[in-house]
């Protein structure tokens, strides 16, 4: 094995530093998630398949840490000069699967905000991009694992030098995560644009408004952080030190070597690339639990009898987001209402599909009774018209 110039810094190691951010990333994406969870089951009580999909992104950040760990202990963030062949073939083996988990993580991170758009819009112009980008997210990341899994013949070439056989260039071998990235920034600015085109025209307050595009467009930051990825990742191409920081960038790859490791800049973009997805994708869906919790503390501070005022049972209150709710809402059996007029009934819409609208044109004729009183109208009057009209609504 070349194991190439000595390091100039020696025997450093930045494992601890790479543990703790696997763990930090991964304890924030699953509590962001159990959260969601929660507030679905419990407040919502509708748990949709953009909650499952985001299930397995989490379990899939959950596979990336126990890799990383694993990695660590076969020395990532050591110089490569310092570990034996097996620690490299090692390495590069784990470092080889956590790739195919980043694209699948990815992937159902990005399904799943398709689908929670998808449960907050009812119109066709919106329903059929959103279709489309889920075949096209699908599609993308199967091929790319697939070329990925491939680009050695045997596979085991990918880490195991010692073995004969034919790999993918460096060259075709990077086009495959560019192309991943490509396909990861796209999807993340056109999902993030997307919540300003369902909400400009509905009828809530527009700081609210502005408050809840902000939230369901943080995919914004996970797409610059895949830009910085992709434009580090030339960091796995143009060195011998795929354990470790480049030392030396003006070092050549040896020919035909698959470089399928990872270097630590480049690592640290990936896990919160990951990581940001997974609370972009969920902190939306946190705001009817942040409203119910707000309500709730308010009415405890409310129901509690002022200091020096005599003891009396005091009245139940009832949470405003309720009252809002039991005021105006005839759907109250699906929690929500059919406009969703207001801002703390906006995204429990998600569990109610309008399939039919009803349109209403009452006429009303002022005249008197045949006693010269007031008209009263009576049930099984025809003197005021009114007209029934369906309106089928094509979802």
């Amino acid at each position: 094995m070349d194991k190439g110039p000595v390091p100039s810094d020696g025997d450093v190691s930045m494992g601890a530093g790479i543990l703790a951010t696997t763990i930090i990333v991964t304890i924030l994406a699953d509590t962001v998630v159990a959260l969601r969870f929660i507030v679905r089951k419990w407040i919502v009580k509708n748990i949709g398949w953009d909650d499952w999909c985001i299930l397995g992104a989490v379990l899939g950040i959950t596979i990336g840490m126990a890799l990383v760990i694993v990695e660590v202990s076969y020395g990532f963030g050591r110089h490569k000069y310092y570990l034996t062949s097996h620690q490299v073939q090692e390495f590069q083996k784990y470092s080889f699967g956590e790739w195919i988990q980043t694209f699948a993580t990815l992937m159902w991170t990005k399904i799943s905000i398709c689908l929670f758009l998808l449960r907050i819009t009812i119109s066709k112009a919106f329903i059929r991009p959103l279709q489309a980008a889920i075949i096209i997210l699908v599609l993308s990341n199967v091929i790319l694992t697939v070329l990925w899994v491939v680009q050695c013949d045997p596979v085991a070439l990918a880490w195991d030098l010692t073995q004969q056989g034919t790999c993918f260039s460096v060259v075709q071998i990077d086009d495959i995560i560019l192309a991943q990235a490509i396909i990861s920034i796209v999807s993340d600015f056109f999902l993030a644009a997307f919540p300003i085109l369902i909400l400009r025209h509905v009828q809530i307050n527009m700081r609210v408004k502005i408050g809840l595009c902000l939230l369901m467009g943080m995919g914004v930051i996970t797409g610059c952080i895949c830009i910085a990825r992709a434009v580090l990742n030339w960091q796995n191409d143009y060195t011998q030190d795929p354990t470790c920081k480049p030392y030396l960038a003006s070092v050549t790859p040896l020919a035909n070597q698959p470089i399928s490791g990872v270097s630590i800049p480049n690592w640290y973009l990936r896990s919160w690339e990951v990581c940001v997805g997974i609370i972009a994708a969920s902190v939306p869906t946190l705001r009817p639990g942040y409203l119910y919790m707000q309500d709730h503390l308010v009415a405890s501070f409310a129901s509690k009898p002022s200091s020096g005022a005599p003891s009396s049972k005091s009245k139940t209150l009832i949470p405003s987001s309720v009252a809002r709710t039991k005021a105006s809402n005839p759907f109250k059996s699906f929690g929500t209402t059919a406009s969703s007029t207001t801002e703390g009934n906006f995204l429990p819409l998600q569990n109610f599909e309008i399939r039919k609208t009803t349109q209403i044109d009452v006429e009303k004729k002022s005249k008197r009774d045949s006693d010269g009183g007031p008209y009263r109208p009576q049930v099984g009057r025809t003197d005021s018209e009114a007209r029934l009209r369906g309106v089928e609504d094509m979802v």
